[in-house]
């Protein structure tokens, strides 16, 4: 794992919408700071969901939790099967192992922002953005799943 931080990347200010953008699935998916940023603590993103956005699928992360705080609006996060609807600076823990996913059925965009420990997930979300365009082959999204540690579920 690279640990090594440029100087001029030590301290730095990353506002909402900045930060590398790797969208997929309809989703602004934005890598704010990566594990060679923190030092291998974590990796930070800001997810964009659009009005009426059905969010990426029922899916379990095995080897990282996901703690989301939402920042703009509100959004639905479903958790073991019990949906939590998220307001502006609410918080809630996606344990690793933990079937979730998260949707935004309302009327205004929103925003998370996810905090990702340990980091990697940057590099499952960068090989998702590589996929040529149009209509996703689950085939090969469920191989990056893998690959990245990552499961669907029903």
């Amino acid at each position: 794992m690279d640990t090594d931080i440029p100087a001029e990347r030590a301290h730095h200010v990353v506002g909402l919408g900045e930060g590398t953008d790797v969208g997929a699935i309809g989703l602004g998916i934005y890598t704010r700071m990566t594990g060679a940023d923190t030092k291998g603590a974590y990796s930070l993103f800001e997810y964009v969901a659009p009005p009426g956005l059905g969010g990426p699928p029922t899916h379990v992360h095995t080897r990282e939790d996901e703690l989301f705080i939402c920042v703009r609006n509100k959004v639905v996060v479903e958790l073991d099967g019990e949906d939590y609807v998220l307001s502006l600076g609410d918080s809630l823990l996606t344990p690793r192992g933990t079937p979730h996913r998260f949707y935004n059925p309302f009327d205004e965009e929103t925003r998370i922002i996810a905090i990702v420990s340990p980091p990697g997930l940057e590099k499952y979300y960068q090989e998702l953005s590589e996929l040529p365009p149009g209509p996703r082959d689950m085939t090969l999204v469920g191989q990056i799943m893998t690959r990245h540690g990552l499961e669907l579920r029903k």
